[in-house]
């Protein structure tokens, strides 16, 4: 049975490493210098050659006859069993499947045997973030002080979720993700050992939804070259053939999608959204793909070169295709909680409409004054605006909402008092288009009102008062800070006028003042 292309062609060497000689380089020294640490932490994305630089590195330090510029001979017998996964002293764990404290005592226990056939006994933990925190207490000592003859390597995709006390106790590597060139090289490489020939475009496509992982890139290479064994020329491989095998959207349906989307013509936006529906086109896939394109528009129209295939693109903002980004993102969000994903594209067409149901109002709500004393409050004019999008084709006057903010905020209240009160700071400014302006004191506040659960409940006490489907939307624009009102005045004003008695002359005994009921008085407008 043949492996596949990424075990075919997994590195045997530090030097076959590609895009890890920042790793390579210290790790052949340490072997030369004999300084190796006995225990090591490797992390870095998947694919990203973790596990293989591990086997290496074990290859490495057992080598009968290592060359001279640290690297494993691949000839001895050590090196051949570690090349074929028979080499007793090699063992290898998976954390996600043993992450117990009870998998730990047993991998104590095990660790004062001598190694078998080399001189150092490897373990290599994959995953190692998995493991339990009862685990990784039971792990700390042997993992500071292990014998002689025992290295660990662990390797993870998650540092973050390493204890700090197993990250003090390694020397850690980090990986990188290979560059589209690097991937690029490394797909060529394997496509001339194995005479296949593919077109550039094709290739593109394999370097770009490989995302700098090297392992993903064989795989779907391995897939391309699967599916063309029984074609009638297998060697050749076509772009439209790898987009078919990989399900990768049609360019012309994220064209016309986009334009439609762009010139606001909903008939056109729902057919175009009903043809994917139809041809049973992952939705997850296509925004995925929709994203990247917009991305590459976004840096062409930066850097000012063409915007080539993409014809929506043309006489396009920078602003726009921003807006673009925002809308897919959140939709690319909401398709991994949603069993109608059909719905969540068909969404975005009240968001782009123009159509005359969506009256657009730029009425704008007359500017207060700078200071607002109500309740001893003073309020600065610095604001963060909150952008509720409207979706319903009724339009919204700003100077009705205004007159129902009140009505609004209250509406909230019994469903969520702390919501309410970041409401109750805030204030309607003004309508443009079909979006509603409100300033929030704090980022705080934006943050809050922002949420996925405080857009949808804020949105329904909205329909329930002015009959209106919105949804929100936070920009950050520092402002309207309360601050408490203190001066002088208030505190005098608060002083009691405590008249002098003389004392009489017969009683010259000394009674203590009581002065709490004075003191509360004092402080009461504080």
């Amino acid at each position: 049975m043949s492996n596949v292309l990424y075990r075919k062609y997994r590195a045997q060497n530090f030097d076959e490493l590609v895009g890890q000689d920042h790793i390579t380089k210290i790790l052949k020294n340490a072997i030369k210098g004999d300084q190796l640490s006995h225990a090591y932490l490797f992390v870095g994305s998947r694919g990203t050659g973790k596990t293989t630089t591990a086997r290496v590195l074990a290859k490495a330090v057992n080598c009968l006859k290592p060359k001279k510029d640290g690297n494993p001979c691949n000839k001895c017998e050590v090196c051949l069993s570690v090349s074929n996964g028979t080499f007793l002293d090699l063992v290898e764990i998976d954390a996600a499947s043993n992450r117990g404290i009870d998998q730990i005592r047993e991998l104590k226990e095990r660790i004062e045997f001598s190694p078998v056939k080399g001189k150092y006994k490897i373990y290599i933990i994959d995953e190692v973030h998995m493991l339990t925190n009862e685990a990784f207490n039971a792990l700390l000592k042997t993992l500071e002080e292990p014998p002689e003859h025992i290295i660990f390597i662990l390797a993870t995709t998650d540092a973050h979720k390493l204890p700090p006390t197993i990250l003090s106790r390694c020397q850690r590597y980090d990986f990188r993700l290979g560059t589209e060139k690097e991937i690029r090289d490394t797909l060529l490489m394997v496509l001339k050992n194995e005479n296949i020939n593919i077109e550039e475009k094709g290739l593109e496509i394999l370097v770009r939804n490989a995302r700098g992982s090297y392992r993903d890139a064989l795989s779907l290479l391995d897939v391309v070259i699967n599916a063309q064994i029984r074609s009638e020329n297998a060697k050749e491989i076509t772009e439209d053939e790898v987009k078919s095998i990989l399900g990768i959207p049609e360019m012309y349906l994220v064209n016309a999608l986009l334009e439609s989307l762009l010139r606001g013509d909903s008939k056109k936006s729902l057919e175009c959204i009903s043809e994917l529906e139809i041809k049973g086109i992952n939705l997850t896939q296509f925004t995925s793909f929709t994203l990247e394109v917009l991305r590459e528009v976004l840096v062409s129209k930066i850097s000012g070169e063409s915007d080539g295939e993409y014809t929506f693109a043309k006489d396009l903002k920078q602003r726009d295709i921003l807006n673009l980004i925002k809308e897919f993102l959140n939709v690319e969000r909401d398709l991994k909680n949603s069993t109608n994903q059909i719905l969540i594209y068909q969404m975005l067409i009240p968001t782009f409409s123009k159509d005359e149901n969506f009256v657009k109002d730029t009425t704008k709500l007359k500017e207060k004054g700078d200071i607002d004393t109500k309740n001893t409050t003073i309020l600065q004019k610095k604001s963060e605006t909150v952008e509720v999008v409207c979706s319903d084709g009724g339009g919204i006057e700003i100077v009705e909402v205004g007159r129902n903010w009140e009505k609004i905020a209250n509406g909230v209240k019994p469903k969520n008092a702390t919501l309410f009160a970041f409401l109750g700071a805030s204030k309607p400014v003004s309508v443009d288009g079909d979006v509603l302006n409100i300033e929030v004191p704090f980022k705080f506040y934006k943050d809050q009102i922002d949420s996925p659960v405080s857009r949808e409940l804020i949105s329904g006490v909205i329909f329930e008062v002015l009959g209106v489907h919105c949804r929100l939307k936070c920009n950050v624009n520092e402002g309207v800070r309360p601050r408490l009102q203190s001066s002088a005045d208030v505190v005098l004003k608060n002083v009691p006028i405590i008249e002098k008695k003389q004392p009489k002359e017969e009683k010259k005994s000394f009674t203590p003042r009581k002065v709490a009921a004075e003191v509360e008085a004092i402080f009461a407008g504080m």
